[in-house]
Formats: C-alpha cells, structure tokens, sequence
C-alpha cells in the first residue's frame, strides 16, 4: 500500500506539460520516505533520451536576424540580471542540474559570484564566474559563463560525422595551420600529446561557417571544442582553450562577444611578444566616473599601483591592458605584478572590463602567493616549468620578472580622448550591422571569421546561443609555455610598423612566457 502510495504521488510530482524541455524526477528519503521533486534538462549524448542530429553544412549556414538594440551603445538585448531567477530555476539544482550550485564572495571592490559544473566526463569541474557592483549581475553572469563554457567543450548540438584528412576535403576545409601552431620543439617532444599536422592524416572535423567565402567550411573538431583532445583517438595538433567561445540571446550577440574575445587576447599576445611601448591611459580623463573609482577602489584595497594600457590594434577594436605592481619592488610575500585585459567597443568600458578582471584576480592572488613564491623562483630559473595556467601568473610574481614588463613605460601618456577621440563604435541599430563591421575589419586585414554554432539543447531551453569564434592569422591565447600558437602568425612581424607603435625588440620574443592570468 506504501509503495502504490509513494508512486502515485511520484508519477503526480512528474507530470510535466508536453511542450516543456525539461523533465522530472522524484527523489525519495530511505529513512524518512519523504518525497521531494527535482527537475532537469536531458542530456543530449543520454542514449535514451538525447536526440542528437549529425552535424551538417546545411545546418552550419547562419542567419543573422536585423533586430533594434535596446539602444545603440548597448550590446546585450538583455541585462543578465533581469533573467536571474529563471536561469536559477532553470539551470541550477544540487541534485540533478546543470548547475549544482552558486557561491558569492567579494574581491577587488565588486561582487563575485562563482557556478561550479562538473563535466560529463573525467569529473573534471568547470567554472563560470561573475564580477559586477551587486550579486544579481554577477550570479547571472556565473551561470551564463558556466552555460557557455558547457558548449565549448565537446559537441553537445551536434554529432561530428566527418572524419577525413586535409587533402581529401580540399577546398571544403580550412587548413588548422591558419590559426598558429606549437614550436617544432613541442611536437618533437615525445612528452607532449601533440601532433605535427599533415595534410594526409585522418581528423575528426565540423562544419563552421565562413564570413569570407560566405559558406561552410570545416574546421578541426579539436579546435572547435577544446576538450575532444583528450577524448579522441588520434592526437591533436594544437592545445586549445576557450578563447573566442561566447554565449547570447541572439546569434549576432554571441558572434559579437566572441569576436571581441579574440581581439582582447590577440592584442594581449601581440603586445606581449613584440614588447610594444602602449600609449599609458590617464585614469582621472575617463569621462565615465567609475573607471577612476573602481581603480581607486581596487588600490586602496591592495596597496598596489593600477595601470592601464591602449592595447587597440590594427583591426581598431578598443583594447586595454592592465597592470598592478607592489608598492615594494623587492617584495617576496606578496606578487610582484598581475596583469589583465578587457575589450568593448568603447574603450572606458574596456577599461573598466579590464579593472574587472584584475581586481578579484589580485585581492585572491595575494592571498594565495606566499604558497606559490618557492615555485615562482623555479619557473624563474627555468620558464619551461610553466605548464598549467596559474603558473603564469605565479612566474610574475617574482620581483625577478618585474623589469621584464617595463617595456610598457617607455610609451607616451595620453588622455582617453586623444586614444578614442571620446568616441564609440560599432553604433548602428542592429547588432547584425555591429557583426557585419567587425567582420569586414579583420577581412580587410586578410583575415578570415569563421563561426562554429556550439549551441546545445539545453542553450535553447534558457533561449540561448553559443559559439566559438575562429579568426585567421589571429593569436590564440595559450597556457603552457611549450604550448604558445606563435607559429604561421606573420602579423607578428608587421603589426607594430602599421600601427606606428615602438616595438622595444627587433622581432618576436617567445623565450618568455606570457604574463595572462
């Protein structure tokens, strides 16, 4: 009578509308027999509930849609706030969600909300974070990054069908080459789980569309989704990461992020391996009052000095770098220097996108460092130990590396309004039109945008996109010294004469490992 009881609350608890995507599972106490219902999202890779369609050109040909922005410096249809408690409702469950749970904190003067996802396989954890002025922002924003990450990392829309070499698919195929590659060092390391690339090898590929050609294309599957290395038989040819992957509640939203993405990053490496003298921003001529705050904000809470960098680059895509230094050069209980990026159509928004990212990074490396100086000293001695992200920022922490940034002094100190003229771009009424510019300034470069539609079941359900951005001649961001993508990149020898910027070496300096967090 119990059993007959507890079903037929549970088949109660479970019914769910048809056009829901969602389904229901009843959790039942073995102590208390109490019920308790939980809903989630089928996976799309389950064998008995996913539908997984083969991944197609048909299916990779896009179409923009022309809608109005809520105004034309806006770049989101949406405020992530506004849709907090549906995403939460949504997408986060601690027993069966996407999302097990959300975590907030604050640091650097902002905010911080963090949304931890194990992944499907290795039970290796994936986050998403958010840094704003309140937690509602940032807790959205968690979870946004969480969903886009969730996307990138292996086909979740799609089943990769195409499994060819370069030479067999000819002009259908964009040769990986185009996106830089490793040393022949680190292919020659029998250490390393990487593979030179020839054009006779086998590969698993997927469909991307081509701004250039205005077609599909195929594009390595490894460099589309940036976990599948670690799945597949045969070895990849570069490590990839997340760099250009972005999410929206359009299309061309989601394209424009990421775009702007590979911008940041590319202009961060560009800087970093030519030694570029960046003109130095002048904080206190920010017309927006919250740049000279949050940077105030973020030095009066660490003690360090905040300094901010045009890095924009010959695609004209406003860009900063920046930088905070101890107060002590000499300092060993504390990092020596972090550094940051951000970019927005407006460059004191790219700024404050940069103060963002330093300042939660630094109030929490700091805390961090005394643990890690003994390793930074060794990756001194030897850059090759760097091999994982965070021995980036922990090789910089050394008072040792300091004067290896100071080719950023040697630049001129300019006002916001002699970089950018106190203007924005990228205004038009649609964010298709905003694409369409951003496309035809690296087309006039040479360059070609290529767009990997990486959204899932689970991105339609909340009514979002997801996407990975791929641009020709462009630098990829990379952790791991042996694993710098500087190769096939020759924008690296003639970027800093077009720009008219003083490149403090003759050529391309890869000895050193770059300073991203």
């Amino acid at each position: 009578m119990l059993a007959r009881t507890i079903m037929a609350v549970a088949r109660r608890l479970t019914e769910q509308p048809q056009c829901s995507p969602r389904r229901t599972m009843v959790r039942v106490d073995a102590h208390s027999l109490g019920l308790a219902s939980h809903q989630y999202l089928p996976d799309p890779l389950c064998q008995s509930c996913g539908r997984l369609p083969a991944d197609s050109a048909e299916a990779a040909t896009l179409t923009l849609e022309h809608r109005a922005k809520p105004r034309p410096d806006v770049y989101r249809y949406e405020h992530p706030a506004q849709r907090l408690e549906e995403l939460k409702d949504l997408y986060v469950d601690e027993f069966c969600g996407l999302l097990h749970s959300l975590q907030r904190d604050t640091q650097g003067g902002l905010a911080v909300a963090g949304a931890l996802m194990k992944l499907r396989r290795h039970e290796w954890i994936e986050p998403g974070f958010g840094r704003s002025r309140n937690y509602e922002t940032s807790e959205a924003t968690a979870i946004l990054e969480a969903l886009e990450r969730y996307g990138g990392v292996q086909p979740g829309g799609k089943q990769t069908v195409v499994k060819a070499s370069l030479a067999q698919l000819g002009e259908d195929a964009v040769d990986p080459r185009r996106f830089g590659f490793h040393p022949q060092s680190t292919y020659l390391d029998e250490s390393n789980s990487y593979r030179d690339f020839e054009p006779t090898d086998e590969h698993r590929w997927v469909w991307a569309y081509s701004f250039t050609q205005q077609r599909p294309l195929l594009v390595l599957e490894s460099q589309a989704y940036y976990y599948v290395a670690h799945d597949i038989d045969t070895a990849p040819f570069v490590f990839e990461v997340s760099n250009g992957c972005a999410l929206g509640s359009a299309l061309e939203e989601a394209i424009f992020h990421g775009l702007l993405e590979v911008a940041e990053r590319d202009a961060f490496l560009m800087t970093w391996y030519r030694r570029l003298a960046l003109p130095q921003l002048r904080p206190e001529t920010a017309q927006h009052p919250e740049v000279q705050a949050q940077l105030t904000l973020i030095e009066r809470e660490t003690g360090y000095e905040i300094r901010l960098y045009d890095q924009t680059m010959e695609n004209g895509i406003p860009s900063v770098w920046a930088t905070a230094l101890h107060p002590d050069p000499n300092a060993t209980d504390a990092p020596a220097q972090v550094c940051a990026a951000g970019a927005h159509p407006s460059l004191e928004q790219a700024a404050l996108n940069a103060l963002s990212e330093i300042g939660p990074f630094l109030n929490d490396f700091i805390t961090r460092y005394p643990t890690l100086a003994a390793r930074s000293e060794q990756m001194v001695d030897d850059p090759d130990l760097v091999r994982t992200m965070e021995d980036h920022s922990t090789l910089y922490g050394s008072p040792r590396m300091r004067r290896h940034l100071q080719f950023l002094e040697q630049g001129p100190s300019i006002s916001f309004a002699e970089a950018q003229g106190n203007s924005q771009q990228f205004t038009h009424e649609s964010m298709a039109d905003d694409v369409f510019e951003m496309v035809q300034r690296f087309r006039r470069e040479g360059q070609d945008v290529l767009v990997v539609d990486q959204t899932t079941d689970e991105h339609r359900a909340g009514g979002l996109f997801c996407v990975k951005i791929l641009v020709t001649g462009s630098l990829t961001m990379t952790f791991g010294h042996h694993l710098r993508r500087t190769e096939g990149i020759s924008r690296l020898a003639t970027v800093p004469e077009r720009l008219g910027l003083r490149s403090m070496i003759p050529e391309a300096d890869t000895t050193l490992p770059h300073p991203f967090p």
